[in-house]
């Protein structure tokens, strides 16, 4: 019901009393004045719009987050990130030191087919957000496999790199694969088509000149692979997998694999300021019998259409660094999320994008001093033979 037709009838209730006391004594007739002007004003004042926006009237605005399957990576940090921001309507105010959502916002999120999924499905707006991988992202910018034929994606724009997961080349133990050149003429698996795995693993070979004529390349999905390398039917795959991951503790567990170092001369210009990959170590003891090895860190970015309102857009990148809201976005079942202190995550989230600043994410790093503007260009990406 509209609030003029509710103020309306409080008056007339009000004029009505006012009516059936006016036979009453004079001391009556004022003492129920008084008491009707009272109720008047209570009631005007408990149904006046509130003076402030924190008080405003709430409407619901409902905001899709695109993930991956159910039970992996992708769909547990979405489900974080969703918990982080929304607010729903009656929800209590905000208390200093507490998790604190965007008023009136519910997130939800959606499973999907992958990162290159989403890329299409934020595009085209049948979401209104996704977590894609950013060698991904890189691809869909310059419509390259599995991109190719399509028109270059253009109009998508960060909010943040969200989560950074590692790079595994597992190789089976006693393989003699000690670096990325001993994958030639070698049975290594890349992932499956639109899989933030495969997109990452083939520009690793490509800088090293491998590809489909120099290495036996598979696409099998995580558990396919495992179990073909388990039975000496594959030499090695790839995995961009959480740090730690399940899956490799239990084969170092049984001793069964060699984590292969990521770290040679030629995977610099993958790792240049701005690019789509950084340097990290597999801290010894992680796993057992796993020496301290180095890797590359792969950034999940947290990408909108440009379209989306501005102002939306900064209240969830604010609400995403909200001191409060740590302890739904950390913990050890997902250490790579936002990871480090604050401040140091804020870095972090700007520090591999291949497309633009949102507007509205832009403003507030801006505030922060971290950015001029929006405009961060796509990092280089080697042309794949």
């Amino acid at each position: 019901m509209e609030f003029d037709a509710i103020r309306a009838r409080a008056v007339a209730a009000v004029r009505a009393a006012a009516a059936a006391i006016a036979g009453l004594g004079a001391r009556a007739v004022a003492a129920g004045l008084g008491i009707a002007a009272f109720l008047a004003l209570a009631l005007f004042i408990y149904l006046s719009p509130p003076a402030s926006l924190e008080e405003a009237p709430e409407t619901v605005t409902f905001f899709q987050i695109g993930t991956g399957s159910p039970g992996d990576e992708y769909f547990a940090v979405g489900e974080r990130l969703a918990a982080a921001i929304s607010r729903p309507p009656g929800t209590p105010r905000c208390e200093r030191g507490l998790p604190c959502g965007v008023a009136g916002l519910v997130a939800v999120a959606k499973s999907s087919a992958g990162p290159v999924a989403n890329v299409r499905a934020v595009s085209s707006r049948h979401f209104d957000s996704a977590l894609v991988a950013a060698p991904v992202l890189d691809l869909a910018t310059r419509a390259e496999t599995p991109f190719r034929g399509e028109p270059p994606v253009r109009n998508l724009r960060a909010i943040a790199g969200v989560y950074r997961e590692a790079l595994y080349l597992v190789a089976r133990r006693n393989s003699g694969i000690t670096g990325i050149p001993g994958l030639k003429d070698m049975r290594v698996s890349v992932g499956p088509a639109g899989s933030g795995t495969r997109e990452a693993a083939l520009p690793v070979l490509a800088v090293h000149s491998l590809g489909r004529r120099t290495v036996q390349l598979f696409e099998h999905d995580t558990p396919a692979a495992i179990d073909l390398l388990l039975r000496g039917q594959l030499d090695a795959f790839f995995l961009v997998d959480a740090l730690p991951s399940a899956e490799i503790a239990s084969l170092a567990a049984r001793g069964a694999i060699d984590i292969v170092p990521l770290d040679d001369a030629e995977l610099g210009q993958l790792v240049r300021p701005g690019s789509n990959f950084q340097r990290i170590e597999i801290p010894e003891g992680l796993y057992p019998f796993i020496p301290e090895t180095p890797t590359l860190g792969v950034s999940m970015i947290w990408v909108v259409n440009e379209a989306v309102d501005a102002d939306l857009v900064y209240r969830i990148t604010q609400t995403l660094f909200y001191p409060g809201n740590r302890q739904l976005l950390s913990g050890s079942g997902l250490a790579g999320l936002l990871p480090g202190d604050e401040g140091a995550a804020e870095r972090f989230a700007i520090a591999s994008l291949p497309v633009p600043l949102h507007e509205g994410a832009a403003r507030y790093y801006a505030e922060r001093g971290l950015v001029e503007n929006g405009s961060l260009p796509p990092g280089p990406a080697p042309e794949r033979p």
